[in-house]
């Protein structure tokens, strides 16, 4: 009996570890699966976020990429009407076209095209000026006598002339500009001279280097009005500005 007695603890103690043993290996297992379940679900807001960042960053291209093609539509449509215009402008620039310098009124008569350079016609007045500081006007040019021309001026041309001629200077400092700023300043300047018949400019370019003397020198030997051009006296400052004769 004892020993049955025995038996049967030893039975029941048994089957208890085993239970035990089974409930733990269900927990672990059901730790497991929520240690798996959790790391899915990072997964997968993971892989959803990657997809939200993707489409976001896709998105950004496509918006890039239609302001890209519209600035680059915008810009080629007004290059071509800068071409355009710039076409039929100097395709009316022209000998016998009626031409103003830009930013003025008075208008004159294009006898002569050379290069760069137009010989224009105001009136019994004659000048040299850059093909790109004229503009055509709305007036038609038309065939003038000789008679006509001498008595081209108006009044108010005259007017003007005379306007300018008081409140232009005949010295101009280029000291410390660029060689195409300094040349695109004298050519203006130049012009201007050589509109209101003004016989002799001063160029202000310093020593320095030269090479702004150069430039200017060799820009002023191929302008027809220029008559001569030399150093300034040593006493006004000689080498370093350039006296021209128109």
């Amino acid at each position: 009996i004892e020993n049955t007695i025995r038996a049967i603890k030893e039975a029941q103690a048994e089957r208890e570890k085993t239970r035990q043993v089974r409930q733990d290996l269900e927990n672990f297992r059901q730790k497991m699966d929520d240690m798996t379940s959790v790391s899915e679900q990072e997964t997968q807001i993971a892989q959803r976020m990657e997809k939200l960042r993707q489409k976001q960053q896709r998105r950004e291209e496509r918006r890039a990429q239609r302001a890209k093609d519209s600035v680059s539509a915008n810009a080629e449509k007004q290059a071509q009407l800068e071409a355009r215009r710039e076409a039929e402008r100097q395709a009316a620039i022209r000998p016998g076209a009626t031409v103003r310098i830009k930013g003025q009124t008075v208008t004159g008569e294009i006898m002569e095209i050379s290069g760069h350079n137009a010989i224009v016609a105001f009136g019994s007045l004659k000048t040299t000026v850059r093909i790109d500081r004229l503009e055509p006007t709305n007036a038609q040019p038309r065939p003038t006598a000789l008679s006509e021309q001498n008595g081209y001026l108006s009044g108010q041309t005259q007017e003007a002339m005379h306007e300018k001629r008081l409140h232009f200077r005949q010295d101009i400092d280029v000291r410390g500009m660029r060689g195409d700023e300094a040349i695109q300043a004298v050519t203006y300047f130049v012009d201007d001279a050589i509109l209101v018949g003004v016989p002799r400019i001063r160029i202000l370019h310093g020593t320095g280097t030269g090479a702004l003397r150069t430039l200017i020198r060799q820009y002023l030997s191929t302008v027809p009005n220029v008559r001569h051009f030399a150093d300034e006296h040593v006493q006004f400052g000689g080498a370093g500005i350039t006296v021209v004769d128109l």
